[in-house]
């Protein structure tokens, strides 16, 4: 089933843009070249770029989205990625699995990739062990400092404020969302079939949906194994989160199909930093708290900016915000301290009658403005966006077309990019694209200074 047009080995949807770069930086990692656009670019741009990248992907806003805009947003990038003849094919999902039958449905997600290979198979995979998520006998559990929560007890996804996650369970949350999971592939099969795999993916030949646990990089590595060879008979659509993108591409280091050196990860410092948080996470709060304390200027988008009845307010932040950057300050601009920010319930009270995704679209306008008035006007050569949701809707009003991975620094899980884009100001630029979750709370730092090899 293996095509042999085609250079590219996966195909991948993100359904944010942080979780996206992050899924490009795992394969990256392994010497996978990797390419990642913010858009669908379309089967002609597509198809080139099958012959020149091992690993192809498109992020998108499918996570903030209702179902009928899912199908807007995704269908049209699986019909394209058909066309590749690619047999392995990611829908990148958060590896908390936050979504709901409303929101950012993984269902939904599953159900059009069936529409559009109706005789796959769609393993699902949401442990990364090196991020601290794990699935044990298909439960799923996410670490929050240093303690390790299952997904219905965690402090932070089970009040998560769009998607709060109830159920750990995978196959519970996928059947809410009308997909019925067949098989679990537990622990202790993975363990059976460490040197097997490809026995492993044998018996799955049948299977309509398994759920794939994972507690140690080899129980992903296995998998990923299993997956691949499974590839070579019957067309895979996995949701999986990021790990699954690690374990696969040290199976196929290990197994000798990429050839030349493992790249070195380094990131030279830079002069200026700017930080455009969207994130209403406690661990975000703290990052910005520990930027303020090391001389970053900390500014709001208020509330009266974001519902669009402030454009004085949000001139004098622009003005603000150029003359720090100017004057060779670190800037953050950001919407939320924390889950427990009054301004976040305040905005939220007012916004309940919008659309799924509208309040992270209008977040992403403003952040993107600000962002293209830095590059053009202050010399800034490094930006950060935290917050899935705004960041994918940021890159896009940026004008950004797509991202190469430059350097990660994987203990934080925080990869930095080069962007590209037609528009001379943003391209070339470097971003890190950041999830609430990402990073300790001296991120920002590190973004500033940033770090050498091992």
């Amino acid at each position: 089933m293996k095509p042999s047009h085609t250079r590219a080995r996966v195909l991948f949807y993100g359904d944010d843009f942080t979780g996206a770069s992050d899924n490009a930086a795992q394969y990256a990692r392994h010497g996978l070249l990797t390419r990642l656009y913010f858009t669908n670019p379309g089967l002609a741009v597509l198809k080139q770029a099958a012959l020149e990248c091992d690993v192809i992907g498109v992020a998108g806003t499918a996570r903030s989205l209702g179902t009928q805009a899912m199908t807007t947003e995704l269908l049209p990038v699986l019909q394209d990625f058909a066309q590749l003849a690619v047999p392995f094919v990611q829908y990148k999902c958060c590896s908390t699995f936050d979504s709901s039958p409303h929101t950012g449905s993984l269902g939904h997600a599953i159900h059009l990739m069936q529409q559009v290979w109706p005789k796959s198979v769609v393993p699902v995979h949401a442990a990364a062990p090196e991020f601290g998520r794990y699935t044990l006998f298909g439960n799923h559990f996410a670490r929050a400092g240093h303690q390790v929560h299952r997904l219905d007890r965690h402090p932070v996804m089970s009040v998560h404020p769009v998607t709060p996650m109830h159920e750990a369970d995978l196959r519970q949350v996928l059947a809410d969302q009308g997909f019925a999971v067949e098989a679990l592939v537990d622990l202790r099969i993975l363990d059976q079939h460490q040197t097997r795999s490809d026995e492993l993916a044998i018996a799955l030949q049948a299977t309509t949906g398994a759920v794939f646990d994972g507690l140690t990089q080899q129980h992903v590595v296995t998998a990923a194994a299993t997956l691949w060879h499974l590839s070579q008979q019957r067309q895979v659509c996995a949701m999986a989160a990021q790990g699954l993108a690690h374990g696969l591409g040290q199976f196929l280091r290990e197994d000798g199909q990429i050839a030349g050196d493992v790249p070195v990860q380094q990131l030279a410092a830079t002069d200026r930093l700017l930080v455009l948080s969207g994130s209403c996470s406690a661990l975000s709060a703290a990052q910005i708290h520990d930027a303020q304390h090391m001389g970053f200027m900390c500014m709001r988008l208020s509330n009266d900016i974001l519902l669009g009845v402030d454009a004085t307010g949000f001139a004098v932040l622009e003005q603000q915000m150029l003359a720090a950057l100017n004057d060779g300050h670190s800037v953050v601009v950001y919407t939320a301290e924390g889950p427990d920010d009054p301004h976040t319930a305040q905005l939220r009270s007012v916004t309940t009658d919008w659309q799924a995704g509208e309040l992270a679209q209008r977040i992403g306008q403003c952040f993107a403005q600000l962002a293209a008035l830095a590059f053009e006007h202050t010399g800034l050569t490094r930006l950060v966006v935290a917050g899935g949701d705004s960041s994918s809707f940021t890159m896009r009003a940026l004008g950004a077309q797509a991202l190469q991975v430059k350097a990660s620094h994987f203990a934080q899980n925080a990869h930095f990019c080069s962007l590209v884009s037609a528009h001379p100001p943003v391209h070339g630029k470097e971003v890190l694209l950041k999830g609430g979750q990402v990073g300790n709370e001296q991120l920002y730092q590190l973004a500033l200074h940033g770090f050498g090899p091992g």
